[in-house]
């Protein structure tokens, strides 16, 4: 049995949820798989750029012929390959710049809740393009910068080099695929609310960016400096509420939202490549 990873204040480990927003965010995370589950056919060869724990690859290799995860992590690699490698499935290492297979290779190409890490991101665009075959499509998922920062307001994750507005992630898209439409990934109103909440604590860890200190705080406790800010803020969880979030929440919280983007959770980018 693969050992569980440990929990960062970007990936969280399925086995270590431990709170109510904690749970929301895996929901939140494998909503996307669910939708591209739906869409994509059974002799799909799909390639995942980025694969987090490795949750979302083990679902999708369910209904494709092949999924290839690659990250830049060897560590997660070595994991999610004990964990869930199969016949179907496997994971490798790669460089972050080079994605090791050849042009017009995968007949899908996702890459979730990542193109908010990378700096050269229309060259990061420009690999997932190459290596996907012509016809094939691309999911893409970021946080939507519009629900999460004021105007101006640079990136309170320190895990995120930027985020997008709808329009922003559409122009770096187009860079290299003709065919883009930008949806959005909704919840219910008391999810909105909750994440939400989520967001503005990031504004006081915004804070402390900016005094200098917040880069002599090791990265791996960023979770608990957030339940700090929710206490004090007094939005902590009461010790009597229903630990059984899987009874109050599901994935079917969740929806794609056409009209609203703006007003979305995440981006969702659906490439054709011509």
């Amino acid at each position: 049995m693969a050992q569980i990873l440990k929990k960062t204040g970007e990936r969280v480990v399925p086995e270590k949820i431990r709170t109510k927003e904690e749970y929301l965010q895996v929901l939140r995370h494998t909503y996307p798989y669910t939708y591209v589950k739906g869409e994509i056919s059974g002799e799909s060869n799909v390639l995942e750029v980025g694969f987090g724990e490795g949750y979302g690859t083990n679902l999708l290799s369910q209904t494709c012929r092949h999924i290839v995860g690659i990250d830049i992590d060897e560590k997660v690699v070595n994991y999610a390959q004990k964990k869930y490698g199969a016949e179907s499935c496997e994971f490798k290492y790669y460089d972050g710049h080079n994605i090791p297979f050849p042009d017009n290779f995968f007949d899908v190409v996702i890459s979730f809740q990542v193109i908010e890490h990378i700096a050269d991101d229309a060259g990061f665009i420009s690999e997932l393009h190459r290596v996907l075959k012509k016809g094939g499509k691309l999911y893409i998922t970021t946080p939507n910068k519009t629900t999460r920062l004021k105007p101006g307001q640079k990136p309170w994750n320190r895990y995120h080099i930027r985020e997008y507005y709808p329009v922003e992630l559409e122009t770096v898209l187009r860079r290299k695929f003709d065919d883009v439409n930008i949806l959005g990934i909704s919840a219910t109103d008391e999810i909105h609310r909750i994440e939400y909440n989520r967001f503005h604590q990031g504004f006081l860890l915004s804070f402390a960016l900016r005094l200098g200190f917040r880069q002599l705080i090791p990265k791996s406790i960023d979770p608990f400096i957030a339940r700090f800010i929710s206490r004090i803020k007094g939005k902590k969880t009461s010790t009597s509420e229903n630990k059984n979030f899987s009874k109050i929440y599901s994935l079917e919280d969740f929806r794609i939202e056409k009209m609203n983007v703006k007003e979305s959770l995440d981006l969702l980018g659906v490439c054709r490549k011509t």
